[in-house]
């Protein structure tokens, strides 16, 4: 089955505190590129193995697969998180070995060692007590070929890009996870392979759309996902930022989901993760129920039906 991957605005945890101070709205999907190896001499990278099991949270809006790697002060965590069925899932890494002084930017990200390293954008912040990367692009354990890269910058905004899924084959062979830029010494992550890890991501998503009330059968054959009618850069604007928010120079992270009618107009909004206070949370659901409007989706047999839409709003504040 082809893999959807819409426009995308950015998600961290809930408890994830920003450290940069950079608002534009953005409703652009995660940019991947495949930078060739520094010539320079990087230092040996710290390997880490894992010192706990796979565990798989099932929560309310979104299903979280994590695992703790090293130990003491070596220790880490992975958090890899999806909020509706795709290939793509949030992922934040939090200890003392993920500490640099680097506020925000391009993060070199590797699931090898078949897989090619891809430029994810990480937010330097914490979880919890911990220092963290958290990174607001989607990823996959592959980034898009050069040909769904063009697609995607050739797009229209209101469409999504086919992008052929990851066989199971690639997914077993998967060994690693390795971050490094913007780490002074990299950090490499034994994972193993990621065929089990991910199947289970899976099954807890089938559960979750169950409890959302979506005929998970019907969107496995589905003609045609929800579409815009309009661009979602539209849905948001400046004025919409909280004033108080705006003046104290706060910047957000929000993912939502809109159930949408057979009509294809929004039901209900919900916030799936945030960094921000319940106030602005309440201002992007009215903003997107106000404005948003779609194509319904469409099944096997070109019926429409009740479905769901998923994205990302990211507000910063320039400098």
């Amino acid at each position: 089955m082809v893999a959807l991957f819409a426009c995308d605005l950015g998600v961290v945890q809930s408890n994830f505190r920003p450290m940069f101070k950079t608002v534009m709205i953005w409703l652009t999907a995660a940019a991947v590129a495949f930078p060739s190896p520094s010539a320079a001499a990087t230092p040996e990278p710290l390997v880490l193995k894992p010192s706990s099991t796979w565990q798989v949270n099932y929560a309310e809006d979104q299903c979280r697969l994590a695992r703790q790697f090293g130990e003491g002060e070596q220790s880490v965590l992975l958090f890899m998180d999806r909020y509706g069925p795709s290939e793509y899932f949030r992922m934040s890494i939090s200890g003392k070995p993920m500490r640099t002084s680097i506020e925000k930017g391009d993060a070199d990200v590797q699931f090898g060692p078949v897989e090619a390293e891809q430029q994810l954008l990480f937010l330097n912040g914490f979880l919890g007590k911990q220092p963290a990367l958290v990174f607001a692009s989607a990823a996959r354990i592959a980034g898009r070929t050069a040909a769904e890269t063009a697609a995607y910058a050739n797009r229209d905004q209101s469409e999504a890009v086919l992008v052929q899924p990851i066989s199971e084959e690639r997914q077993s062979a998967t060994k690693y996870l390795r971050i490094g830029k913007p780490l002074r010494t990299p950090v490499v992550l034994q994972t193993g392979s990621m065929r089990a890890p991910l199947a289970a991501l899976n099954t807890c998503i089938d559960d979750l759309l169950t409890t959302w009330g979506v005929d998970v059968e019907k969107h496995k054959n589905l003609l045609r996902p929800v579409k815009p009618l309009k661009s979602p850069g539209e849905w948001i604007v400046a004025s919409d930022y909280p004033l108080q928010m705006l003046v104290a120079g706060q910047p957000a992270l929000v993912s939502f989901r809109l159930s949408i009618g057979a009509d294809g107009v929004p039901t209900a909004c919900h916030i799936q993760a945030t960094t921000r206070l319940k106030s602005f949370d309440d201002a992007v659901c009215k903003s997107v129920m106000r404005r948003a409007r779609f194509s319904p989706a469409l099944d096997a047999k070109g019926q429409a039906i009740a479905s769901y839409y998923q994205n990302n709003v990211r507000f910063l504040i320039p400098n």
